[in-house]
This record gives structure tokens, C-alpha cells and sequence, in this order.
């Protein structure tokens, strides 16, 4: 098994139990800080207190995620997801309205 595979699988772990914990693997202390702080302003914000606890679930796991994207590729969660989208865009370019016949992608065609 290649020493990737096992230093991302301790990441990932590490990130259930600490937001941050891979960049704190990284030597990115300060990085690996900023996760945990918004983590934890996120947790006790918006789930502890009641106010929004979905969007707070959602926001911690995107946390998670993000510090664990920043560690493995060097980008972060955001701009990977910008660039696959912006180069999937680039390979399936839209047809024009002319060669659909003037309607839009999700009307049927219009009849005589």
C-alpha cells in the first residue's frame, strides 16, 4: 500500500476528531488554527445554541473538508470545485439556442 493512501487515510481520521487536524499534520499550525476556531464558532453558533443546526452540520463538515483538501492537493475545497466545474464547462461546451431551434434546453419542440 503506498504511503500516500496511509497519510491521507490518518488525515481523514484526524479530521473527524479534530477540524484542522490536517494541516496541524502539515506543519500548517496556523492554517490547521483557522479550521478549528471556524469549526468551533460554527458548532456552537449554530448547532449547540439551536439557531440553524443543518446549516451548522453543514458548515462544519464543509470545515472538515476544506482543511483536509488544503493538505492532500494544496488547493482548497472552493477553488477545486470552481476549476473541475470551469474544465467540464470547457469539454462540453453549450449547444446554441439556434441549433436547438430557438427554445431553451428543458421545452419540447415547438409544433406547426
Amino acid at each position: 500500500m503506498s504511503d500516500h493512501v496511509v497519510d491521507n487515510g490518518i488525515r481523514l481520521v484526524g479530521e473527524v476528531f479534530v477540524p484542522g487536524a490536517s494541516q496541524y499534520l502539515n506543519g500548517n499550525i496556523g492554517s490547521g488554527f483557522t479550521h478549528s476556531l471556524l469549526a468551533g464558532a460554527a458548532g456552537v453558533g449554530l448547532v449547540a445554541t439551536g439557531v440553524a443546526p443543518l446549516l451548522g452540520t453543514v458548515a462544519l463538515f464543509a470545515i472538515r473538508l476544506n482543511s483536509f483538501s488544503t493538505a492532500v492537493t494544496g488547493r482548497n475545497f472552493w477553488s477545486g470545485g470552481i476549476e473541475a466545474l470551469a474544465e467540464r464547462e470547457r469539454r462540453e461546451p453549450q449547444e446554441p439556442a439556434a441549433a436547438r431551434g430557438g427554445r431553451t434546453s428543458g421545452s419540447a419542440p415547438a409544433t406547426a
